[in-house]
């Protein structure tokens, strides 16, 4: 358990920052190795798990909002030297985390195609994701729990017990994947199928090392074994998780009528899509870890009624942020190919790539805006704003944009990524014109 409410600021977001960032690499390699592999069964393949993946980031961001939720709270119990209440949202949010694995689990194992038909896909990519898809839906807790845990650390200011738990479990997945996909030695090939099962695996193996190390109270905090949900408690993260994962909710649901889109252009465009969106990923990573730090420096701050210097956090984390981003953006621009080709050797989908990671790169900039400062928010208890401001980006400037460009102009997969550009910019203002008001600093949790 680490006070970050005092000592030197930038130390502290570095201390937050480089661990966070190391394993939100190492998640990106659950989907790299994923999409690397199957990349190599063929293009169908590799559109069905791309859609399939959508799928479940749709239901991702409600578990990523009760994750917030437990985290901001946390923070806050932290800074006001308040351990015991702590402790108990940490239990509590794994309960939750469970009944909604069990919620969301159960429909999704036996109705899973149909989430892919609505998208259009050609039905030979349905029943390809579909298998994808049981599998992934039947382990659906793994996933979840493993937000659950992982926000129980930051919250209490632990970063670096993530990233270990998350090198193992990526270890784990890409050694399970190369021997499943492809039927390496005893074991059998189930080409999808073993994407989906290695990853399950992985994750389970994860959570059981991340629950021991909280339940035996080796960092700092010990959790208790209780089965009884406490209705005030569950009632806070859901107070401040809801809108979080209603946030999330629009970004996957605007997700899913932007890649509806998309399939309309066809296989190729669906993969070099998919393709393009991995290589943009390693940008994804600092911002990640960036927005991490200021979510917890800012509610460990507040919680220590040290408003000012919450506030002088969130922009230390913003400028480092933009700096690491930026570069990043660069990278795509002139060397685009370098990134996309660790994903596909099909020259079809390389050449659709291509020109759409360099279209994204001038926006990374205000996506760091957009990482970091919704990440302070969010820290603050402020999760509604963020949710709004989602809701406009997204349904009111990408999905207009993209069918304009992409269907009606006729610029096709190019369209879309303009659109996609052009509402990152737009997002990263919003966001910074509203934690410049401040009123995220009277919000009380």
């Amino acid at each position: 358990m680490q006070d970050l409410t005092s000592g030197s600021i930038r130390k502290n977001v570095i201390y937050l920052a480089w661990p966070a960032v190391i394993t939100m690499l190492l998640q990106m390699v659950v989907g790299i190795a994923d999409i690397a592999m199957v990349g190599r069964l063929g293009a169908d393949e590799l559109a069905a798990v791309g859609l399939g993946r959508q799928i479940i980031f749709l239901f991702q961001g409600l578990i990523f909002g009760m994750s917030i939720g437990a985290t901001a709270l946390i923070a806050r119990y932290i800074g006001a030297k308040e351990k015991e209440k702590a402790v108990l949202v940490g239990e509590q949010s794994i309960i939750l985390g469970i009944l909604l694995s069990l919620i969301i689990g159960v429909p999704g194992f036996f109705y899973g195609d149909s989430f892919i038909r609505v998208l259009g896909a050609e039905t030979l990519i349905v029943s390809i994701g579909y298998d994808y898809l049981q599998i992934m839906f039947f382990g659906l807790f793994t996933v979840f729990i493993t937000f659950i845990i992982n926000g129980i650390f930051r919250g209490i200011g632990d970063t670096k017990t993530p990233m270990y738990l998350m090198a193992f479990i990526n270890i784990l997945n890409v050694i399970l994947n190369y021997f499943l996909i492809f039927g390496i030695w005893k074991f059998p090939f189930l080409g999808v199928k073993g994407a989906a099962v290695a990853t399950v695996l992985s994750r389970g193996v994860g959570i059981l090392i991340g629950g021991y190390l909280l339940y035996s109270g080796k960092k700092g905090v010990k959790l208790r074994l209780r089965y009884k949900i406490d209705f005030s408690v569950i009632k806070k993260i859901i107070r401040i998780g809801l809108p979080a994962s209603g946030e999330r909710l629009i970004y996957s649901s605007a997700g899913i009528i932007y890649t509806m889109i998309v399939v309309s252009f066809g296989t190729f465009a669906i993969a070099a899509h998919q393709v393009a969106l991995r290589s943009e990923s390693f940008s994804f990573m600092p911002g990640f870890g960036f927005a991490i730090a200021a979510t917890t420096l800012v509610g460990q701050n507040l919680g220590a009624v040290k408003t000012q210097r919450a506030e002088k956090s969130a922009y230390e984390s913003l400028k480092l942020a933009l700096f690491v981003m930026g570069s990043m953006g660069i990278l795509f621009f002139v060397f685009p190919e370098y990134f996309v080709k660790i994903f596909t050797n099909d020259p079809d989908v390389i050449k659709l790539a291509v020109p759409c990671l360099r279209i994204v790169a001038i926006s990374e900039p205000m996506l760091a805006a957009t990482f970091v400062l919704a990440g302070s928010l969010r820290g603050a208890g402020d999760t509604v704003c963020p949710m709004v401001i989602a809701g406009i980006s997204q349904w009111f400037v990408r999905l207009p944009l993209a069918y304009l460009f992409g269907v009606t102009l006729g610029y096709g997969l190019i369209g879309a990524w303009i659109a996609m550009t052009v509402e990152t910019i737009i997002g990263g203002l919003l966001f910074y014109i509203r934690f410049k008001r401040g009123k995220w600093k009277k919000i009380k949790v």
